[in-house]
């Protein structure tokens, strides 16, 4: 293990000297060195399931990737292709406590026109929340190592009869396999459609979207006592009628479906309606969003809208990095309190409360070798009767970036959580639990043009174990990197001597 982790630290130097560097690759390499006793949760967080939990490490990592070909500042030459393809490939190793390798990237990915189709393992985001300072999306955030999987869709917003109106949509078939789950080999289903409302460069836009994920599939890892839930050798349903209801949400009515997908839904059905209005002008962009979460059939019965994530970001659109001061702030609130137990806002529906994130076939929840897939403080408990014992919760989360002194860029995040546990397991007293992280990080000279890049981070309450950790690592990108005209600025600004 430790002889693969060098040959990781090395390989940067390997293939630059086979001389394969072409316009088309970017290549980017880092080494990180962290102390910490427990990681704090914003060191973990969000980092698609490479960080240790425990324990002080050293962790390398070495991406190659290759883009579709577009024109860029220093390659104005370059056109669009109407049939392109690209690739990416990511290795990361840490070495401590327990040594890993992971491999967060790999995949191949091809498309025609707006039209896309990409299969491997991919660093995505889904839903309209902040992606870069919030929490992350409610229902797939970024924190799990990415899925593998296939999915068509369209690569950018696609007018629809009229420049005022464009879409965004996808569909894709995974695999949810993980060897220590308590259900094994099963399958994701996902889909997605998103509409904006307005030109592209207006004033004022709009978005309105849904998101659906489905686990469903596999088989129980040990054989179930309880046979309304599993058939008799622990396996789930995955024939054409189990798909149907995958796809389109309707009860189970299979013959191989048990009771259970009879009476509830065939797999694990969750997800967000996000709504949207972004304000921008040549100086400011600020967007006001809001996701409502749900788990099947809580969104027919509207039983659950008293929760959501709601946030706003506002973005400064800088000139030139030789200004200073602040440039984004997000403010996030996230509530899961309710989860459909006092019903409808209106009307006499039937009641119909959830689980967030827990459910009773998939003891694993939602997640994917080990971390949760959706916004990360709802995360994994020590509990083995179910996934998570802490989604009765109120989040308030703060973060901004700033520029200090033309050199220095610093972001900081603040959260403050409380919770009242789960429905099976409630609190006597709330429980509450600070989480912060200080980034700064500069351009240097070493390798004629790398990154430093220094972090603080800490866990105060009840909920979380109290932790401090420092870390500080190393970074260095070439070939075709993605040019903008603050980062060229910032460059010749360092090396025009």
């Amino acid at each position: 293990m430790l002889f693969r982790i060098y040959l990781l630290v090395l390989s940067p130097v390997l293939v630059h000297a086979q001389g394969i560097l072409t316009n088309a690759e970017t290549y980017e390499t880092s080494v990180r060195l962290t102390a910490a006793g427990s990681v704090p949760f914003w060191m973990q967080a969000r980092q698609y399931g490479v960080m240790p939990s425990k324990g002080s490490f050293l962790q390398t990592s070495f991406l190659i990737h290759s883009d579709y070909q577009k024109p860029s500042k220093t390659r104005p030459y370059l056109q669009n292709k109407r049939l392109d393809w690209g690739y990416a490939l990511e290795v990361t190793g840490n070495v401590g406590r327990n040594p890993q390798l992971f491999l967060p990237q790999a995949h191949l990915k091809f498309k025609y026109k707006n039209m896309e189709l990409y299969a491997g393992k991919r660093k995505e985001l889904i839903g309209i929340a902040d992606s870069t300072l919030g929490m992350g999306p409610y229902s797939w955030s970024g924190n799990a190592m990415p899925v593998p999987k296939i999915q068509l869709g369209l690569t950018q917003w696609t007018s629809l009869f009229t420049p005022h109106l464009a879409i965004q949509a996808s569909m894709a078939h995974g695999w949810l396999d993980d060897r220590e789950a308590y259900v094994r080999r099963a399958y994701l289903h996902q889909k997605n459609l998103y509409f904006r409302f307005g030109k592209l460069q207006a004033n004022v836009l709009g978005f309105l979207g849904i998101n659906h994920q489905v686990q469903w599939a596999g088989t129980s890892s040990v054989v179930p006592a309880n046979t309304n839930y599993f058939q008799l050798d622990g396996s789930l349903p995955r024939d054409a009628a189990a798909f149907l209801s995958v796809l389109t949400g309707k009860r189970g009515f299979g013959k191989n479906d048990n009771p259970y997908d009879h009476q509830e839904r065939v797999g694990n059905h969750l997800g967000s309606v996000d709504l949207a209005l972004q304000i921008q002008s040549d100086a400011h962009r600020i967007c006001l969003y809001r996701q409502q979460p749900y788990e099947m059939p809580s969104l027919m019965y509207l039983s659950n809208l008293r929760d959501g994530l709601w946030g706003i970001s506002i973005h400064t659109h800088a000139t030139g990095y030789l200004q200073t001061g602040l440039r984004n702030v997000v403010f996030e609130v996230l509530s899961t309190q309710d989860q459909g137990r006092k019903g409808p806002l209106w009307g006499t529906k039937p009641i119909w409360t959830e689980q967030y994130f827990n459910h009773l076939q998939y003891k694993q929840g939602w997640s994917y070798l080990g971390r949760t897939i959706g916004v990360p403080f709802i995360n994994p408990s020590t509990i083995q009767s179910y996934f998570n014992n802490n989604n009765f919760l109120t989040v308030y989360h703060l973060a901004a970036e700033a520029w200090l002194t033309s050199q220095w860029q610093v972001t900081g995040r603040l959260s403050y959580l409380t919770s009242r546990g789960n429905s099976d397991h409630l609190y006597t007293h709330p429980r509450q639990q600070f989480c912060f992280l200080i980034e700064a990080q500069r351009m240097i000279w070493f390798l004629k043009g790398s990154a430093l890049h220094a972090s603080m981070a800490g866990d105060a309450g009840n909920l979380y174990p109290s932790s401090l950790a420092f870390s500080v690592s190393i970074k260095k990108r070439w070939g075709f990197v993605d040019e903008s005209i603050p980062e060229l600025e910032r460059y010749r600004l360092r090396y025009r001597r």
